[in-house]
């Protein structure tokens, strides 16, 4: 079973249970629809469709198949590559935002399964990959996920390298506001960011729930799930800010 820590996990019904081959990277599409709208077509028995993962355009990510389970989104590359939809419509780009739900995942995927980060540039190729290099073999989806962007994957790898490095680097006590709203796919210049940031007291909190779980990783350094846990819990401070 594997869960990505800081996706919010809605299971669907649709996946093959303990399907998943192996994994050799990760599949970008995009969803002809809403991120509402997927999930509950992933849920009807007759869509024979499900992913993965998935994205909102302001970068919320969840997670609708455990990637031990084998998703239905994209024919003969189900067995070996986990899946991304992307809320929007065919044409569209991704947002920052997306952009950084998408690296999330892909630098997870390197941390779990050893994916490299890098382009992938056929079903052969490891990496970050898109719904139509797999042509006919995997469901002919040919404009999925448009040329705005697949030229955007690039960037999600840079980003998913950056996210990488900067986990393996830097020391939990010093982590802030910032990384961990950042961490969430928010905008650096959001009205709550700068909330977050100019409140010593709610700052100061964080920074206190960061040191103590330091400790444990400290003495546990093989194991990144306290601090995924820290940040599930800010996350859920910054998501009562911003209901406000």
């Amino acid at each position: 079973m594997a869960r990505m820590p800081g996706a919010t996990f809605h299971r669907v019904r649709n996946y093959t249970a303990d399907g998943q081959q192996s994994v050799r990277g990760v599949v970008v599409h995009i969803m002809a629809g809403t991120l509402e709208g997927s999930q509950a077509w992933f849920n009807n028995a007759t869509a024979q469709a499900s992913s993965h993962f998935g994205t909102g355009k302001d970068g919320e990510l969840r997670q609708w198949v455990d990637t031990a389970d084998r998703a239905w989104a994209q024919s003969a590359g189900n067995r070996d590559w986990l899946s991304v939809e992307n809320e929007g419509v065919g044409g569209d780009a991704l947002t920052d935002a997306q952009i950084t739900a998408n690296a999330r995942v892909l630098a997870w995927a390197h941390r779990e399964y050893g994916v490299p980060l890098q382009l992938a540039k056929s079903p052969s190729d490891r990496g970050l990959g898109y719904h139509a290099m797999g042509g006919a073999a995997w469901g002919g989806h040919t404009s999925c996920p448009g040329p705005k962007i697949v030229a955007q994957l690039p960037t999600i790898v840079a980003r998913a390298k950056a996210l990488v490095a900067n986990t393996q680097e830097t020391p939990v006590a010093d982590l802030t506001a910032k990384d961990v709203w950042l961490y969430k796919g928010k905008d650096e210049t959001s009205d709550v960011y700068a909330y977050v940031r100019n409140t010593k007291a709610v700052v100061d909190d964080i920074k206190a729930d960061v040191i103590r779980v330091g400790g444990q990783v400290a003495e546990q350094r093989t194991t990144l799930t306290a601090i995924f846990t820290l940040l599930k819990s800010v996350s859920d401070r910054l998501d009562a800010l911003e209901a406000k």
